[in-house]
């Protein structure tokens, strides 16, 4: 229960952990609108103290515990639609007390409030005067040791070690959040490091209620930190801890299991995580989408993934982790819509044809041939256009205006933009197109010019149609 601690300085902006959206209701708008009197689904609420950490960064391991902590159900409301409300008087699902820097009445009926107020409160807690870890920063979840503490507050019954013996005090606020943490992010599969506490470190009188003193302001650890799992990236390293699942989907049951993999896997982050496809799950954490260095593709639980630093396996032989295109040819290959050549190499640098053009986005579409070429479906489907004699020119090279075009009528982009490329005009046939691929962020030009006639390589391809997918 947060007791009342003064207004604190406000977050100051530092590390972004992982580039996720602003951890605002719309954010979680794909299980829909969040009622008054209406508790959400687990996962709704799941994403909205993920997307609320992430906001103010704070390691989502850590709200989520605080969470549990403090309302084992995850209940804002009653039976009757009525605000939790304790004893003692903690509001809602963060069970705030007695902080007049927000208004009450919104703690009690806005859900979106409540998390957003006891996140905040959290983040103040790390930004007051206790202590941390030497050389550690936001990301690192033991750094949370102590503003998870005065979260509860500061008094003798949260000392971590009990003054009379030394032994450590498992009842304490802030063991029970990490034991949480360990049991439900972790699935208790990792430690924590040791902080090595000596009675000295803390001066108080057990008998009182007086805050306690710390002796000790800066601690370095023995044993491995364990850093937030949220803070993977497409493109990132990751390698497994334990023995985990790889997916078809976000959870699932043992039908969706494709294959187990082996502690010290390293795999590729192809995308941001996703929660639980199940709404009725219970579980806290989430699911990293991950290829295999053997062309694998599915997903793994966020709680078994460690951020690796080894470089990444060859995607192929001639596209290295340092490539321009490498995660646009990453991500379109881990969904099978784009593929490299028997001798292992994918040629980002030869040109495209119009058919294979047709083929990459008519298998991003996922458009059914029923035994017809990809350019015939893609034609169509009005997605590409032949000359003017009927030709469809599927052996000749793709130019940026006619990928322009075809972007355009495949994903319907209506958003467009004033261009002043000096080689392009309002009478040719992509003018509209072009436009339209910039708004969106597809497609730019070079030194004021569209170049609008020059052939698109596989690896420029993958670009846009990755950049495609992910707007």
């Amino acid at each position: 229960m947060v007791q009342a601690a003064g207004v604190l300085s406000l977050l100051a902006a530092g590390l972004s952990f992982s580039g996720q959206a602003s951890a605002d209701t719309s954010a979680c708008a794909a299980y829909g609108s969040v009622q008054p009197g209406v508790n959400p689904s687990f996962q709704h609420i799941n994403c909205l103290l993920t997307e609320e950490a992430l906001k103010q960064e704070i390691p989502p391991e850590v709200v989520k515990a605080i969470a549990t902590q403090e309302n084992g159900g995850w209940k804002q409301f009653d039976e009757s639609g009525q605000a939790v409300v304790s004893d003692d008087g903690g509001i809602g699902l963060m069970q705030l007390t007695n902080q007049s820097q927000f208004k009450e009445e919104l703690l009690k009926t806005d859900l979106a409030y409540n998390i957003e107020a006891g996140v905040t409160v959290l983040g103040q807690m790390y930004d007051s005067n206790v202590p941390k870890i030497a050389g550690a920063g936001r990301d690192v979840i033991e750094n949370w040791y102590f503003p998870v503490m005065a979260y509860n507050g500061i008094k003798p019954v949260n000392s971590p070690i009990k003054q009379e013996d030394g032994e450590k005090n498992t009842a304490a606020y802030q063991e029970q959040v990490f034991a949480e943490i360990k049991a439900s992010s972790f699935l208790n599969d990792r430690s924590f490091a040791d902080f090595g506490f000596k009675t000295s470190d803390f001066q108080y009188d057990p008998e009182k209620t007086d805050n306690i003193v710390f002796k000790k302001m800066s601690y370095t650890p023995t044993g491995k930190l364990n850093q937030t799992a949220y803070n993977l990236q497409k493109g990132d390293q990751a390698v497994t801890l334990n023995t985990p699942a790889l997916r078809s989907i976000p959870g699932g049951g043992p039908e969706a299991v494709i294959k187990t993999l082996p502690e010290g896997t390293l795999l590729t982050v192809t995308g941001p995580f996703q929660f639980d496809e199940n709404p009725k799950s219970n579980r806290q954490f989430v699911w990293y989408p991950v290829r295999t260095a053997d062309g694998k593709t599915g997903f793994v639980s966020s709680a078994y993934l460690e951020k690796s630093d080894k470089p990444a396996a060859p995607l192929f032989k001639d596209v290295s982790a340092n490539h321009r295109f490498y995660n646009d040819i990453a991500a379109l290959s881990s969904q099978g819509i784009i593929s490299g050549y028997p001798d292992g190499t994918f040629k980002p640098g030869s040109q495209v044809t119009r058919g294979e053009a047709a083929t990459m986005v008519v298998r991003a579409l996922g458009l059914p041939t029923n035994g017809m070429k990809p350019i015939e479906v893609a034609k169509k489907q009005g997605i590409i256009n032949g000359d003017r004699n009927g030709r469809l020119a599927e052996t000749e090279p793709v130019t940026r205006a006619q990928v322009a075009i075809i972007l355009t009528n495949a994903f319907n982009l209506k958003e467009t933009v004033s261009i002043s490329f000096t080689d392009v005009h309002s009478r040719m046939a992509a003018y509209d197109s072009i436009r339209r691929v910039v708004a969106a962020g597809i497609a730019y030009g070079d030194n004021n010019k569209f170049n609008p006639d020059k052939p698109v390589t596989r690896g420029e391809l993958a670009a846009f149609l990755n950049r495609t997918l992910e707007r």
